[in-house]
């Protein structure tokens, strides 16, 4: 059992708890992910917060799946360890609580400050059940591309493929929020793997027109590079697509000219088009 004392937190712990109604009320929430960070709100003070796809209000029995966040405060001391309430990725959890006072914007309008976070093991059939839903592996497969797993917490499905000998990673969009297929994305990726080579090519020619300025400003030894040397410099480290046929590029270069950073290519694959070209990472 774990209880957390805001009036600890001074005027940051009374600000942050001003935005939640007064009455504690006891749930059951299903995470999607564990406990890996918070906003630093001072030097010493951090908010983590966690999402969760549905809940059990054990005072009424009702039962919701409308996705939402919990959010609680920690001292960041130097012998912290964790995160305060170190919770784990798909597991139920009862916690006492208290909702966010209704704003206008309804995305924010599903979340709960933790006030205690109880160890009994309690649950429920209903969480349960889509805890095993989660839980049950889904896959795309492809005796060309390979195996593409689904990551229900982003809603895409993840693997990587062979892209002209070099090692890629793929982001698929799912068809729809909280799908189980990616069809439509899946679709542009095999249409645009088909024709790997040319595409290759007008990426990576996209890539080195717009950028041999920047780096031949960024080359320490002013040993100046050409575009054509930029472009055979070039390959591709990551890739996702959308249903709706946008597609994400990433190239890097073995010289490091750019610092580590990766060239972001924007590409629409219904019309051929190349735009939005930047430097990430």
């Amino acid at each position: 059992m774990s209880v957390i004392l805001y009036d600890e937190f001074g005027k940051i712990g009374k600000e942050f708890t001003s935005k939640f109604v007064d009455e504690e009320t006891e749930f059951l929430f299903l995470t999607v992910e564990s406990s890996n960070g918070g906003l630093v709100l001072s030097k010493d003070i951090i908010r983590p917060s966690l999402a969760f796809v549905a809940a059990v209000n054990l005072a009424t029995g009702e039962f919701s799946k409308k996705k939402g966040r919990l959010e609680w405060l920690l001292k960041n001391s130097s012998d912290r360890k964790g995160w305060g309430c170190d919770f784990e990725k798909y597991n139920i959890y009862h916690i006492k609580g208290r909702k966010n006072i209704p704003i206008e914007l309804d995305e924010y309008n599903n979340c709960y400050m933790i006030t205690e976070l109880i160890d009994d093991g309690k649950s429920d059939p209903r969480l349960e059940k889509l805890k095993t839903k989660y839980l049950k592996p889904v896959h795309i497969e492809d005796s060309e591309l390979g195996t593409f797993t689904l990551n229900r917490e982003f809603s895409i499905f993840e693997g990587s493929l062979d892209w002209l000998g070099n090692d890629c990673s793929v982001i698929l969009e799912t068809d729809r929020e909280d799908g189980k297929t990616a069809n439509k994305a899946f679709a542009y990726l095999k249409a645009l793997y088909s024709d790997v080579e040319n595409w290759d090519m007008k990426f990576r020619r996209c890539a080195a027109h717009d950028f041999i300025d920047i780096a031949n400003e960024w080359i320490v030894d002013d040993d100046e590079i050409t575009e054509e040397e930029l472009f055979e410099m070039l390959y591709i480290s990551e890739l996702s697509i959308t249903p709706s046929g946008e597609a994400t590029l990433y190239y890097i270069e073995d010289r490091d000219i750019f610092g580590g950073h990766a060239i972001e290519i924007f590409a629409n694959l219904k019309n051929g088009k190349l735009y939005g070209e930047t430097l990430v990472g």
